[in-house]
């Protein structure tokens, strides 16, 4: 059997793409407001990678219990354990990602904009007092002592 018919789980025997390669070229197309929401469903959510990988390792740690191999069992649960970790630290990184998206997409948008005085001194043009530099004050001697 080959390892693509055993990734797949979409489209006819031999031919499906493995989900993994279809998320990770729909990861690295995405635009930045789709990418959060894209990176949990891909990864995170409960049809994603760690949650499949989870599933796929308690089923093998059941198999081997059920058939005498508590030794793989043990840890194959342990693995399950460490990945319920990773997918929690996934999940953490995915919503600072997500924060930082906004945050700097937020930046930018106000960049862009500028309040509605700026805009008037701009179309006005510079004005003398703006464009002139402001001549210094006399000079003033300084009090003798006695």
């Amino acid at each position: 059997m080959s390892s693509t018919v055993l990734l797949a789980d979409h489209g006819p025997r031999g031919n499906a793409r493995p989900p993994a390669v279809d998320g990770n070229d729909r990861l690295s197309a995405a635009r930045p407001e789709e990418f959060e929401e894209l990176f949990s469903a891909i990864l995170t959510g409960d049809f994603g990678a760690v949650a499949r990988l989870h599933q796929m390792l308690e089923t093998a740690s059941e198999w081997c219990r059920e058939h005498g191999v508590r030794g793989g069992a043990a840890e194959l649960d342990v693995l399950a354990g460490r990945l319920a970790d990773l997918g929690e630290e996934l999940h953490l990184v995915c919503e600072g990602v997500g924060q930082e998206i906004r945050f700097r997409s937020h930046r930018a948008t106000a960049a862009i904009r500028t309040s509605p005085a700026a805009s008037a001194r701009a179309a006005a043009g510079p004005s003398a007092a703006t464009s002139a530099p402001v001549p210094p004050g006399p000079v003033l001697p300084l009090p003798r002592s006695r």
